[in-house]
């Protein structure tokens, strides 16, 4: 049993460099494209951990399956106006950008893993005591991907500043109230870690049940063709 944790941990960092690595990047990339080089001034036009990771976000990820990255630093003032509405809908876009990127990497990695699992079948590959614990251990990685970047896809959407969906939520918003709620990210380490400690439980029930749908739409239709092929080999 310990060294099967040790084993999760390690693949849970795995994939928290990665995948907040990823979901940053695509903020910073989204927002170059709309005409702010802010992020790219400072480095965070890359993939690179060391530039995204955040120790109590990382943390938060390795012990509750969500967590967080250092904000990507954006100036809507510098918004290519032909490409921008407004400065809010600049935003929304950019907050868009790094959910949709976990939802991708999900994908990816599902398509993966349906993948490897054919070619094993069809080629009636014999898995040997190593290659087996490879194998499982690639399956794992996958996995992980697979799950981790759901919830943290759906985590980031939650409308709390500073978390992505506090920036969709508030293109939407009267100009007044949108103030207000922005007022708000004064707080947000407080109210996340108050989450995270005493709601941990709660939010994590929330955004399994929300996973449903999303998990239906990116692994049923690809895993039905795989099934089918798998069965067309036989």
């Amino acid at each position: 049993m310990p060294q099967f944790d040790i084993q999760q941990i390690l693949i849970r960092i795995l994939v928290l460099t990665l995948s907040l690595s990823v979901h940053e990047y695509a903020h910073a990339r989204m927002a170059y494209h709309l005409g702010d080089d802010t992020a790219a001034r400072q480095g965070r036009l890359t993939i690179n951990p060391a530039k995204h990771i955040d120790p109590i976000g990382a943390v938060a990820f390795v012990i509750a399956g969500f967590g967080w990255a250092r904000p990507v630093p954006v100036n809507p003032v510098n918004f290519d106006r032909e490409r921008v509405k407004t400065m809010r809908s600049g935003m929304m876009r950019v907050a868009l950008a790094g959910p949709v990127s976990n939802l991708i990497i999900a994908f990816i990695a599902n398509f993966i893993y349906q993948l490897v699992n054919f070619i094993l079948i069809a080629l009636n590959v014999q898995t040997k005591t190593g290659l087996l614990f490879f194998w499982q251990i690639l399956f794992a990685i996958l996995f992980t991907f697979y799950s981790a970047n759901i919830s943290l896809a759906l985590f980031n959407m939650l409308p709390i500043p500073p978390l992505d969906g506090s920036r969709v939520l508030g293109g939407f918003l009267p100009q007044r109230i949108y103030n207000q709620y922005m007022a708000l990210q004064r707080y947000s380490m407080m109210v996340l870690f108050a989450l995270i400690v005493f709601g941990g439980g709660f939010i994590g029930r929330i955004l399994s049940f929300v996973a449903i749908p999303i998990d239906y739409i990116l692994r049923v239709p690809v895993e039905s063709i795989f099934n089918f092929l798998i069965n067309a080999v036989r």
